[in-house]
């Protein structure tokens, strides 16, 4: 069975009694429009627990159905708002991790890296923010870290990088729980970011290479939920003028942006792209929310993009160019 299926089965019976998250129950639901099987188990276990509300179940019977769920996969922890995307995608890569056989952990990934790697990357880059967030860090180089990271969980078994990782995320989760600086604290990942915003950056990346290792080993993975998706998004639209400024090494002075981004977690935003930007447009962008995300972490190049172009339609296509320059390894 796939990675998902076998999460949502594992679900299933604390579903039944009303015991999941939010991010559960809408994991569970997606499933079950399209899935028979776990469909008629559904049916079954709500019939179930109907004659448990019916009857008096000995009192161990919830805590053994929530054990063996969370088992399978731990429930996503408590965060602040902005930090929700990120303990999210934690959990269901997590529970991607869980399925892994051991086979599948050496398996290339992207660059160089194998799945163990990539977890070491993700580790390093999360500790970094641990450490602003905390006594400070001495040493801001990702990549550096990285290859630390690499060279040290590969002495080590997978297991124990993963056990590792989800350790120190569900630390990060605490520690962002207890900060109230989100909205004036910065912190430096490749570039200066707000609290908030390096949360939702963290999510970003996490999903990212989810989806990586979930396609390097034949899975398949769900897509964030839509208001995951859309604080992604959000974060990469909000980046276009300085992605802009960045790769053409100036700002586009005299110009404004109006972007529509459609499906699932979509939206419409507008933006000044310097500072004589005039109130209306000049430029308009409309595409798939999807296809902008993975754009950005340059997953997909512009001409894999089906775009509507308004106005200045050769600004519009350099936007798309310069969408993907904060995207790291």
């Amino acid at each position: 069975m796939r990675p998902v299926h076998e999460h949502v089965a594992s679900l299933l019976g604390a579903w039944a009694l009303g015991a999941c998250s939010d991010e559960e129950t809408q994991l569970v639901m997606d499933h079950l429009a399209h899935c028979s099987d776990c469909m008629e188990e559904s049916l079954l276990l709500g019939g179930v627990a109907d004659l448990l509300g019916g009857t008096t179940p000995r009192s161990s019977l919830r805590e053994r159905t929530l054990t063996s769920a969370r088992a399978r996969r731990p429930a996503a922890p408590s965060v602040p708002y902005y930090a929700a995307p990120y303990a999210a995608l934690v959990s269901m890569l997590d529970g991607l991790l869980a399925e892994l056989p051991m086979c599948d952990w050496s398996t290339t990934v992207i660059y160089d890296w194998n799945v163990q790697d990539v977890l070491a990357h993700l580790s390093a880059t999360d500790a970094l923010l641990l450490q602003q967030l905390e006594a400070g860090a001495q040493d801001l180089d990702v990549d550096a870290r990285t290859a630390l990271e690499i060279a040290r969980e590969r002495r080590r078994k997978p297991s124990e990088t993963r056990t590792a990782w989800r350790d120190q995320a569900e630390t990060l989760c605490v520690r962002l729980g207890e900060d109230k600086r989100e909205d004036t604290q910065v912190v430096n990942l490749r570039y200066p970011l707000r609290l908030k915003h390096a949360a939702v950056a963290r999510a970003f990346e996490t999903w990212i290479h989810a989806r990586d290792i979930a396609s390097a080993t034949g899975r398949s993975l769900p897509s964030p939920l839509p208001d995951h998706l859309h604080t992604i998004a959000s974060l990469g639209v909000r980046a276009l003028p300085a992605a802009l400024e960045l790769y053409e090494g100036r700002p586009a002075d005299g110009d404004s942006l109006h972007i529509d981004l459609s499906g699932p977690g979509g939206g419409t935003w507008d933006l000044p792209l310097g500072p004589q930007a005039p109130p209306t447009p000049t430029v308009t962008l409309a595409l798939d929310t999807m296809d902008f995300c993975l754009l950005a972490a340059d997953r997909i190049k512009p001409t894999e993009v089906q775009a509507e172009f308004g106005g200045d339609t050769a600004l519009a296509r350099r936007l798309l160019t310069a969408a993907s320059i904060f995207a790291g390894p």
